[in-house]
């Protein structure tokens, strides 16, 4: 069969070749491979690197047989397939095993793309690009001609969840990267945590305990109810997609059709509405936990709670039973004590389940104290869930506003925000939401009553439902001070980073090392890989970047997100300095990101380009450092508008990346030309400037 495939494609390309032979003609293997040092290297950074299709963004022709069709059922009339901006399929070379998948957008919407389904060999032009960590294509013009043949769909690859994580948890093997985009299966697992990173979205493990999440890109999965904690699975099919931003995410297997997933027979009990009889436990009290629990094809036969007092002695209680709701209750423990636990339900075949899953991050807990709440006591999330221990109950705290809706007014899609600390330092902040908040001002010494929720991974007082309720008792009042903070603690996420969300932190002496996070710079291409939400990458002498939100501050510094910004300052420009960055921290989309407030957060910035005179001629200066590993800069000045190209090649004079590839204003530029996915070696740098050429030669030493 893998030759019969190979026949079918070489004939396609003996008489199409003509139609595309001014365009570069690759294989899916040649755009998404990456080499094992790179991978190791970004991914101990918590990132991957871009492949240098995607860096370029050339023009190139590609083969290879549809995995899903654009449209349900193959009719344009009906709902797409995918949730890609586009409608879109997974390509796959039936030739390789790895590194011979890849998604693909049509953002033209072409009549023949909507007509795709599985088997169809194609060959069509497109762009290469990277959306966050996955490297997709965007079609060009794509005709009917394009549609080259049909053959029987490859099968999936099968893996285990060990090819995909490190044994026993969810950290990634760097390396499986070559299985992004790739058709594969997976046996014998076990269904966890339903909403994990959105809707009907849910993680599945092994007996190894090796994790992943199950994701919704599919539109039937998007709307299809993730399966019960403890589902056996028999078997899951789908695609793989990378994802750095996502925590405890990474790798993502995205079924696609009904038949993908085939559960097993065995359905376990589910437990749902834990709750305790006291929000606020003081000495002395004892602590009744209850919930429902159900079981779909038998009868529950026993539950109980597991508790540990400072994470000491794991301690089980016996729950009874009054219909379907179970009761146990926690003894009473000492003043300042830590209590977590867990449920544990049996059914009558044996058949058991945890509640949460996660026994260990995610357990539920609260505190013993014989005082008055504070924010830190609401915010504090010991364990890496995110979770508080007054989730979903009525509190009240005080504190001063740190942040009011003139500092933070928000984009027209986010709303404004207040937000509320007790102190400097973690766990010392949180955010308010309600109509009261929206009349308090910064140094507004405040008492809030609400219920506290996690909405969108951020712990809030105050829903939709019952809006915070707000006493001022003093007006005027000095904010606690901005805690300062390293970008490597908030850039590698977890525990540490979560400490300080909502918190009034500060960054300092850092460097814009990108000026857009999300695609190249300049305004927002409104699809695609290449977007721009405002946020830039900064970084302190740790070397690890993270996001700065520049749309909700109310303030002037912006990174050009839209084209009416071009001449409006306060533009910031990849390479420039801040002596401090102020804000309250945030977190959306798996990123934390800080928001600064007014002006003055950001301290001493210094302009690539406001320290020199505009220079009086072209000229291009020697990379520094040389030798270098991996990153460099090279420098160079524009005596006018430009369209410069400034492109990196090897000893044998091919290109290996483009740094600049546009029409620029007069200037001094410094751009950061990062080698993490070459080798050791000499190479050289070529600029083209009107009619300007002059070219450098650099080494890399690993």
């Amino acid at each position: 069969m893998k030759k019969s495939y190979l026949f079918i494609l070489l004939t396609i390309l003996f008489f199409t070749n003509s139609l595309f032979a001014q365009y570069q003609e690759v294989s899916i293997k040649d755009i998404q491979f990456q080499p094992a040092d790179s991978l190791l290297a970004y991914g101990k950074k918590h990132s991957e690197p871009k492949p240098p299709l995607a860096v370029s963004g050339d023009t190139v022709i590609v083969s290879g047989v549809v995995m899903c069709s654009a449209y349900e059922g193959a009719n344009p009339d009906s709902t797409k397939m995918l949730h890609a901006g586009a409608a879109a399929i997974y390509l796959q070379d039936p030739n390789n095993r790895d590194w011979s998948g890849i998604l693909v957008r049509d953002p033209d919407a072409s009549d023949a793309f909507a007509l795709l389904d599985t088997g169809l060999v194609i060959k069509f032009k497109a762009v290469v690009n990277e959306y966050f960590t996955t490297t997709q294509l965007n079609t060009i013009d794509f005709q009917a001609s394009d549609i080259q043949g049909q053959v029987s769909r490859p099968k999936p690859v099968l893996l285990t969840l060990d090819s995909l994580v490190e044994r026993g948890t969810g950290n990634p093997k760097f390396l499986a990267e070559k299985w992004e985009g790739v058709y594969v299966e997976i046996k014998n697992v076990t269904s966890t945590d339903p909403a994990y990173i959105g809707y009907n979205t849910f993680r599945i493990f092994d007996d190894n305990n090796s994790i992943i999440v199950v994701g919704n890109n599919s539109d039937y999965f998007r709307r299809t109810k993730a399966p019960l904690p403890g589902t056996k699975i028999e078997s899951i099919r789908g695609f793989i997609e990378t994802r750095t931003n996502i925590e405890g995410g990474w790798f993502i297997i995205n079924p696609v059709y009904p038949d993908d997933i085939k559960y097993g027979e065995v359905f376990p009990p589910n437990i749902s509405e834990i709750t305790r009889d006291k929000i606020e436990v003081k000495y002395g009290d004892a602590v009744t936990v209850s919930a429902k629990i159900k079981d779909k094809d038998g009868t529950v036969a026993s539950a109980q709670i597991v508790y540990d007092v400072n994470g000491v002695a794991q301690t089980p209680v016996e729950m009874a039973a009054t219909d379907s709701i179970w009761s146990g209750v926690i003894p009473a423990q000492n003043d300042s004590s830590l209590v977590s636990f867990f449920i544990k339900a049996f059914d009558d075949q044996g058949n058991v389940t945890n509640a949460p899953n996660d026994t260990v991050k995610s357990k539920y807990f609260y505190f013993v104290l014989n005082r008055p709440l504070t924010i830190k006591d609401v915010q504090l999330s010991p364990f890496g869930s995110g979770y508080s221990a007054y989730n979903h109950y009525e509190v009240t705290v005080e504190g001063v506003i740190t942040a009011d809706t003139s500092d933070i007014p928000g984009d027209g899609r986010n709303g404004a925000k207040v937000y509320v600390q007790d102190g400097s330092g973690a766990w010392r902040g949180v955010l308010l939401f309600g109509t009261e908040t929206q009349n308090v001002k910064r140094g507004d010494k405040i008492s809030v009553k609400g219920i506290v929720n996690e909405t969108y991974g951020v712990t809030r007082i105050g829903n939709l439902d019952a809006g915070a309720k707000i006493t001022l008792l003093q007006s005027g009042v000095d904010i606690p001070a901005a805690t300062e903070v390293l970008t490597a603690i908030i850039g590698s996420g977890g525990v540490d980073a979560e400490a300080y969300e909502s918190v009034l932190i500060k960054y300092t002496n850092v460097k814009v090392v990108d000026d857009n996070a999300d695609g190249d710079s300049g305004p927002d291409q409104g699809t695609g890989g290449s977007r721009n939400h405002g946020e830039m990458l900064v970084a302190d002498g740790s070397g690890v970047g993270t996001r700065v939100e520049l749309q909700d501050g109310g303030n002037d510094y912006h990174n050009f997100w839209d084209a009416s910004l071009e001449n409006q300052p306060i533009k910031i420009i990849q390479g420039s300095d801040f002596d401090e960055i102020i804000g309250v921290l945030f977190y959306s989309y798996g990123n934390y990101k800080l928001i600064p407030r007014k002006n003055d957060d950001f301290v001493g910035y210094t302009d690539v380009d406001n320290e020199v005179e505009l220079p009086e001629i072209y000229s291009l200066s020697q990379n520094y450092p040389n030798p270098f590993n991996p990153t460099t800069v090279i420098q160079y000045s524009l005596p006018e508008v430009s369209n410069v190209k400034l492109r990196v090649y090897d000893m044998l004079g091919r290109e290996v990346a483009t740094l600049v590839n546009k029409e620029q204003t007069a200037g001094v530029y410094n751009v950061q030309f990062n080698a993490a996915n070459l080798s050791s070696g000499v190479y050289f740098y070529r600029i083209e400037a009107g009619n300007f050429v002059a070219s450098k030669k650099l080494l890399l030493l690993k």
